[in-house]
C-alpha cells in the first residue's frame, strides 16, 4: 500500500533533487522513501552529537572569529600545507 505526503521545499533543493533523480535514473518517489528511511534510521540508531545537520547556524561572532583574514595559520596547518 502506497500513500501519498506534501511538504514544501526550498526551489534549490527541489532542482538539486529533480537533476539527481534524472541523472541516476531512479523515480523520485524511491529517492524520496529511501532518503526518509535513512534519515529516520540515524536518528533513532546514532547518538544525537553523530548526526551532522545539512546547514549549520552561527551566530555572528562565532563567523567573525573563524573567517579572521589577519589570523595567522597555526604550526599543524603550515606543516599539512608543506607535506607531499
Amino acid at each position: 500500500m502506497q500513500t501519498q505526503v506534501s511538504g514544501y521545499i526550498s526551489q534549490e533543493t527541489k532542482t538539486t533533487f529533480e537533476a539527481f533523480a534524472k541523472k541516476s535514473g531512479q523515480k523520485k518517489g524511491f529517492i524520496l522513501e529511501q532518503a526518509l528511511l535513512h534519515y529516520i534510521n540515524a536518528r533513532q540508531e546514532l547518538p544525537e552529537d553523530i548526526v551532522i545537520p545539512p546547514t549549520l547556524t552561527i551566530d555572528q561572532q562565532t563567523f567573525d572569529e573563524l573567517i579572521d583574514k589577519e589570523k595567522a595559520p597555526s604550526e599543524a596547518l603550515k606543516k599539512l600545507m608543506h607535506e607531499n
